[in-house]
């Protein structure tokens, strides 16, 4: 078993298969391709191809979508299926609900793995262009230019991965980001001529000499990572984004390398909590990987659904089959991930999900599974989160890490937390940017003490629901 199968999606623990397209289907485009005059001037004539390209990437046409049909393989099994509108109104591409995302042209990786080199480009079309100019090892992210995944482990064994993104702010934005995550030592930018969008637009403008050319002159993205001061006063003049704001850590600006420690009274809701923190992230298409040391990825799995769905345990066994499959499909998709891994594979597990998933927050539940020198907690304690807070400033991962307080006073009254009462080392509240502290005043609510941040302090109540742990704001500020 490899470090990746010990990541879970939300569709793997559910049991989710992908929706596949049938070949029949892709046929029927074929063939009504061939009798469309519209659809093969578009691809002759506006987008430059062959008969031959079209063949060799069996192109069709839905007439229903008055689409291109892009079919997508893995492994030789058709997949997916993208379409491009004729005729776009609100959006240019859809693909088949509930089928897998994976590249697009995966030979083009046995092409790369044979040259030592491989040429990623940001859409399908740009693929076509680049193939029949005579470049086969060739590859494009099936979705977009964000859309990763496990498949990314397929570039490791090649030496040299040349990035040709739009020539745009997004586009240059997005290769530098993909570079970082497979390697910037590896990795060289592909830059076009000004005016030249991508690569579809080059061919129609330069010849193919012209492209291996700027191949040829890629610079390294090694370059990127060291800033001056211009570079970051560019940053915030751009406005680019820097911070995360969360309505359940009330008043924190999180910077997207910080440490931040959960802790609070016993049983007061600290999964839940961490699981509602999970579901505002989903929400916003923000990617996150929770390690349940304590109660497991079942347990805490079903914890998430429950807020997700706002639904108890008893609703579920009570859901009509047919709306159940629909929740389940809304679901699956949600870029929430799940490990469970050994103490000396944590910081691997961390990294692999950046690289493939692009995680952004990563909670780790709870911190004393980490704690192995039992004779020396203090130290040990210390040792962790330093090794916790490096790993999240060179990988720029916000970690969340749950602990305990210490019980209460000797007559067994518990008192609202402060933090001294972090347990086990003064490096709780020393090293990390942020402590969050739970408590309840009443049965329904949780308040949310932000004891320690780089700017004002706060404390907030929350209903949360009973039965479900969904957390709303309705109770207001201290």
């Amino acid at each position: 078993m490899s470090i990746t199968d010990e990541i879970q999606s939300i569709r793997q623990a559910v049991g989710k298969d992908y929706i596949k397209p049938s070949r029949e289907k892709m046929e029927k485009f074929q063939m009504l391709l061939l009798g469309n005059d519209t659809a093969l001037d578009y691809l002759h004539k506006e987008r430059g191809y062959t008969d031959e390209t079209i063949r060799h990437f069996r192109l069709g046409y839905d007439s229903e979508k008055h689409a291109i049909a892009i079919p997508i393989f893995k492994n030789e099994e058709l997949v997916n299926i993208k379409y491009r509108f004729l005729v776009p109104d609100k959006m240019k591409y859809t693909s088949e609900r509930g089928a897998e995302t994976w590249l697009y042209n995966e030979e083009g990786i046995q092409e790369g793995l044979k040259k030592g080199g491989v040429l990623i480009v940001e859409g399908e079309f740009d693929l076509m262009s680049c193939w029949q100019s005579g470049i086969k090892n060739v590859v494009s992210p099936a979705s977009g230019k964000d859309s990763y995944g496990v498949w990314v482990e397929l570039l490791d064994p090649i030496a040299r991965v040349y990035i040709a993104y739009d020539n745009d702010d997004a586009g240059k934005t997005a290769g530098r980001k993909f570079a970082e995550r497979i390697g910037t030592d590896k990795c060289y930018e592909v830059k076009y001529p000004e005016g030249v969008k991508d690569a579809n637009q080059f061919f129609k403008e330069h010849t193919h000499e012209e492209y291996r050319d700027i191949i040829k002159k890629a610079s390294p993205y090694y370059s990127y990572q060291f800033k001056n001061l211009g570079d970051i006063i560019t940053d915030l003049r751009q406005n680019t984004e820097q911070e995360l704001e969360l309505s359940v850590i009330p008043k924190v600006l999180i910077e997207k390398d910080w440490l931040i420690v959960v802790s609070g009274l016993q049983n007061v809701g600290k999964t839940s909590y961490c699981m509602n923190i999970v579901n505002e992230l989903s929400e916003r298409g923000i990617p996150s990987l929770v390690m349940p040391f304590e109660r497991g990825i079942t347990t805490v799995g079903k914890r998430f659904l429950q807020v997700f769905f706002d639904k108890t345990r008893d609703d579920f066994k009570f859901t009509p089959k047919d709306e159940w499959e629909k929740m389940i499909n809304k679901a699956v998709d949600a870029p929430v991930y799940f490990s469970t891994p050994k103490r000396e594979d944590v910081n691997e597990i961390i990294k692999k999900s950046k690289r493939l998933f692009d995680t952004k927050v990563v909670i780790i539940d709870h911190l004393d599974y980490l704690v192995r020198n039992v004779s020396n907690v203090a130290t040990e304690i210390a040792n962790t989160l330093q090794a916790l807070k490096t790993l999240a400033i060179e990988n720029g991962i916000i970690i969340i890490v749950v602990t305990h307080v210490r019980k209460g006073d000797s007559y067994g009254v518990q008192k609202e937390p402060s933090l001294d009462d972090l347990k086990g080392s003064s490096s709780l509240s020393q090293d990390p940017e942020c402590v969050v502290l739970l408590s309840s005043s009443a049965e329904g609510t949780i308040t949310v003490n932000i004891a320690k941040n780089k700017g004002e302090m706060s404390k907030k109540s929350y209903s949360i629901k009973e039965g479900t742990g969904r957390m709303t704001d309705n109770l207001g500020e201290f």
